[in-house]
């Protein structure tokens, strides 16, 4: 296997980790967790996954900028395209608004009691992390060409 292959491989593998992982807890988890009658087992339940999601997540996300510039690195002439530009814009957006869900927004709305405008807000933050992310997902497609 070519080292371009390889890092491509990667690259693919760990976009799909942190999008699929993302779309899971959005389209699946928390439409299940809403319907639980337990509100201490709904917050653990939510807490717990999220806390799990977030390690591998931030392992996903250090393979992506590590694949991204080894990828950049075999084939420079990208950094002035303005697919690619617009694609490391969005990156630095998608991973400062995780930053801010996980370490920030994430923890302060999965305390116990936390206020309802708390989970609202990373709520709101995850799901344009989400559409971020999708587009990312598009321009990088689409630099393949």
């Amino acid at each position: 296997m070519s080292l371009s292959l390889a890092l491509r491989y990667v690259h693919v593998l760990a976009a799909v980790t942190w999008l699929g992982g993302m779309l899971f807890i959005a389209l699946v988890l928390v439409p299940v967790a809403r319907r639980l009658p337990d509100a201490a087992l709904r917050t653990r339940l939510v807490g717990d996954l999220g806390t799990r999601f977030r390690t591998v997540g931030w392992i996903a996300i250090g393979l992506l900028v590590a694949t991204g510039l080894g990828n950049l690195w075999l084939r420079p002439e990208l950094l002035w395209t303005a697919r690619f530009q617009a694609k490391a814009g969005l990156v630095i957006l998608a991973v400062v608004l995780s930053a801010f869900h996980d370490f920030v927004l994430g923890p302060r709305a999965g305390r116990p009691g936390a206020d309802p405008a708390a989970r609202l807000r990373a709520s709101w933050v995850a799901r344009v992390n989400v559409l971020l992310v999708l587009a990312i997902v598009a321009l990088g497609l689409a630099l393949r060409g």
